[in-house]
């Protein structure tokens, strides 16, 4: 295969002056009144810690109990940087905060809190520009706050939680990762802390319910859970859930899904999990398959209920099943929780009862109404709780027929598994009271195959199906399927980041977010390397997960790039480990090491194991045999890398989190090699690969309209597309277009442009491209594919859709590939030209 053009891993360093200017950009805009956190002390410099003095924490009795929660995380931040825990108190009486120092950290929530109520009152905090607004918070200095006290840093929230993300927001500016516990990040150590500035208003967050699903968590979180943190319960249970939900609110997330597959305890069950819920002020909510916060697989499959697959059918076993809800809704109560409504099977499968679309209709129709009503029994006006319908899979068929779903209800649509996003809503849609949200996979457990073992979803790719989502007006929740948590933290930071603030993290910029992570998370002095190695991470990763590239057909000279390629990131990997501080050596590991080599030793084993029994059957021994060890060395080099991540880092902590075989799929065993019995006698006759030609989308000769090249987003690593959204339906005769010079050989040619593989932006477009060759007459193809079915599933793992046409050459030249955008949504990846020997 010839490249026309490709960035290879050694020039992929980013520029340090360009990737500083957005370092903040994701929290708050700093100016010089702004507050901020310092390590050097001035004049009139407020002190956090320091070796002489030290800030008391007050809050007030009567505010929620999330804020003494983030208050006990700050300061079990600060004793971490400085070695002083700060003192918290807890008062009834507005003026005794005076009791407690004479410049202490005052925090609390704007009309729940009799300290804050005083200093608004009083006109003493800038309390309007909070009040009234989705979990904003404040920072303000503010002199003589009550008798006694000389000065205070007050921290004021819209919400309690808008409090608690206040509190940890001085956690983020003094160094201190989201996670310090989950991936051992631990934060530089200074003698002091200091606060310059005069007041910081946060702005809301661009999504209002952000959160995750802990999902597949067989192999991972579960049984690590009940060996370490939650022995108890031999589960996963309050401990671990708090552990979760302490990194929800540092990622400030403020919803949960919690586990569910049938060998987790339901969260509901343990009532251990409930206290811990109110502790972290977390939402609580459930799947598509889990409506009114049940649990099915634990709860409805045993006692009182005892019920079976069969049995769950609301069509001839409704008053069970009414009871069933009834429970769960009446204990809920007091709880933040949003109410998945509708049904499906038990589990991940379709409703039983009902046969045809119009009987769905009728029987979600009786089904949602009966839900609403227990809201209304239990709870109050169901048009004032948060509810969620997900039209999924024979849902969405009954929803398309025209099932009535109340417009107070968010509707919540889904990803293909796979990061793309297959159904956004229309403009009548986007109108509802009730918005619209989005369930989007960083892991998955199913078809065409799984990848539980790594994360590999690139910020780009990420913010590319978020941010047209968003646009699309999918703003009032996002819940990203995250599996055990680990090995997706740098990703759930990102899809968090960007649920704060869509703007900051666009997709022309997402690209740019790995250097600011890397240098918050390992260091200014590491971040353009690991900015470069995470970048070629999601590259490779793009082309094939290493969970996929068994089922993937690569040509030779692909593997062998690869294997190069990975090779390279390996050793960059290696060589940067000795600049990291013991401090984040255990992060390195986790955060960077493992899923790296551990990529690299998949495509080894996998690509020489198939090369051996290739080179096997044509006679040529020495190499066949060298393939054959090596697939072996790959193999066992896994099997050390996973044995370390359970046993040595972080002193055993993490031991039974990481598996390195999920599921015990035959991808992760030893594939079958060349021995000596195979060797077949030499062969002269080997076949010759066609000449493939390859020209990265961002190569283009010309642009015929508002094109924009997406770092980082797809196989080439630089996409091209119309962004902003461009919702026009062209003809091949004004549609936006690109053009590519190619070379052919005479005689026949396949030419082709592989995008990414999306979806219509909704249903009632198309996702087409016309191509032509010299100003010949265009071809229009569809890209349009349908989830889980036909051409999907090559789709998804190879990274691309494809469109083709033939041409054919009266000589060896050079022709024009022009290639129109007729449809929203259509991401030019490359151009790729092949044609065989005459």
């Amino acid at each position: 295969m010839i490249y026309l053009h490709h960035n290879t891993f050694p020039t992929m360093k980013v520029s340090r002056l360009v990737l500083l200017t957005t370092l903040f950009c994701y929290t708050l805009t700093l100016s010089g009144r702004d507050i901020r956190v310092s390590t050097s002390a001035h004049r009139k410099a407020f002190v956090i810690a320091s070796p002489a003095t030290q800030a008391d924490i007050v809050v007030a009795e009567n505010d929620a109990e999330v804020v003494s929660t983030a208050a006990r995380c700050l300061s079990s931040d600060v004793k971490a940087i400085t070695g002083q825990a700060l003192d918290i108190h807890i008062t009834a009486i507005a003026g005794a905060a005076a009791l407690y120092g004479r410049q202490p950290i005052i925090a609390g929530t704007l009309g729940q809190s009799v300290l804050i109520d005083s200093l608004a009152a009083a006109g003493k905090i800038d309390a309007e520009a909070v009040r009234g607004r989705w979990e904003v918070y404040g920072l303000q200095m503010v002199k003589k706050p009550f008798e006694g006290t000389d000065r205070a840093l007050v921290i004021y929230g819209s919400t309690p939680r808008g409090t608690a993300y206040g509190l940890l927001e001085l956690s983020l500016q003094m160094g201190v990762s989201p996670y310090i516990w989950w991936a051992d990040v631990g934060p530089a150590r200074h003698n002091a802390l200091y606060i310059q500035g005069e007041k910081t208003i946060s702005e809301a967050p661009a999504v209002r319910y952000r959160g995750i699903f802990i999902n597949d968590e067989d192999w991972g979180l579960m049984p690590w859970a009940a060996k370490t943190l939650d022995k108890v319960y031999g589960n996963i249970g309050a401990n671990t859930y708090a552990k979760v939900m302490e990194l929800l609110l540092r990622l400030r997330a403020n919803t949960l899904w919690p586990a569910m597959h049938p060998c987790s305890q339901a969260f509901w069950d343990n009532k251990d999990n409930m206290s811990v819920a109110r502790k972290y002020d977390i939402m609580l909510g459930s799947s598509h398959c889990e409506q009114m916060l049940r649990d099915n697989e634990w709860e409805w499959r045993r006692a009182p209920w005892n019920g079976t697959n069969e049995s769950w059918n609301y069509a001839n076993n409704a008053p069970v099943i009414r009871r069933y809800w009834e429970e769960r809704v009446a204990e809920s109560k007091g709880y933040d929780a949003m109410y998945t409504l509708g049904m499906r099977g038990v589990h991940d499968w379709g409703i039983s009862g009902y046969p045809t679309t119009d009987d769905k209709v009728r029987g979600l129709t009786e089904i949602i109404g009966f839900q609403r009503s227990l809201l209304r029994k239990y709870i109050g006006d169901p048009t004032q709780i948060p509810q969620l319908f997900i039209p999924y899979k024979e849902v969405l068929d009954a929803y398309n027929a025209g099932l009535h779903v109340p417009e107070d209800v968010t509707l919540c649509w889904v990803d293909d598994n796979h990061g793309y996003i297959r159904q956004l809503p229309l403009p009548s849609e986007q109108a509802r009271p009730g918005g619209n949200g989005i369930y989007y996979h960083l892991s998955y457990w199913g078809s065409p195959h799984d990848y539980l073992w790594l994360c590999s979803h690139s910020p780009s790719l990420i913010s590319y199906e978020l941010s047209r989502a968003y646009a699309q007006g999918i703003q009032t929740l996002w819940i990203i399927n995250v599996g055990d948590i680990k090995p997706a933290e740098a990703e759930l930071e990102f899809c968090m980041d960007l649920a704060w603030d869509a703007d900051a993290w666009a997709p022309e910029n997402a690209w740019r977010y790995m250097r600011y992570w890397a240098s918050k998370t390992f260091g200014e002095a590491v971040a353009d390397e690991i900015a470069a190695i995470k970048r070629e991470y999601y590259r490779l990763a793009a082309g094939g997960k290493p969970e996929h590239v068994f089922a993937i057909s690569y040509s030779d000279a692909e593997r062998e790039r690869r294997i190069s390629a990975y090779a390279s990131l390996a050793a960059a990997v290696e060589t940067l480990r000795s600049a990291i501080p013991p401090r984040l050596q255990d992060a390195y590991y986790q955060l960077i090491e493992y899923p790296v080599k551990g990529a690299y030793c998949m495509n080894v084993k996998e690509f020489r194991a198939t090369q051996s029994l290739a080179l096997a059957s044509q006679g040529q021994r020495e190499q066949a045999l060298a393939y054959a060890r090596e697939a072996h060395r790959a193999y066992e080099e896994i099997q050390a890398l996973t044995a370390r991540y359970n046993t040595d880092i972080a002193h055993g902590k993490w031991n039974g989190m990481m598996s390195a075989a999920p599921r015990g799929l035959k991808q992760f065993r030893m594939p079958q090699v060349a021995t000596d019995s195979m060797i077949s006698s030499p062969s002269a006759d080997v076949p010759e690969e066609p000449r493939t030609v390859v020209v990265p989308a961002s190569d283009y000769t010309a642009a015929h309209g508002h094109f924009t090249v997406m770092e980082g987003l797809g196989i080439s690593d630089r996409g091209v597309t119309i962004w902003p959204l461009d919702m026009t339906r062209y003809t091949t005769g004004d549609a936006p277009s690109l053009e590519y010079e190619i070379p052919v050989r005479q005689g026949e040619n396949t030419l082709s442009v592989r995008c990414l593989p999306t979806f219509p932006v909704n249903t009632t477009y198309d996702l087409r491209v016309a191509l032509s060759v010299d100003n010949g007459p265009s071809q229009v193809i569809s890209l349009k594919t349908e989830a889980t079915k036909g051409k999907w599933n090559r789709n998804v793992l190879q990274g691309f859709n494809e469109a083709a046409i033939t041409y054919h050459a009266e000589k060896d030249k050079k022709v024009r590939v022009r290639v129109g955008v007729m449809d929203p949504g259509v991401v030019v990846c490359e151009i790729q030209g092949i044609s065989r020997r005459r």
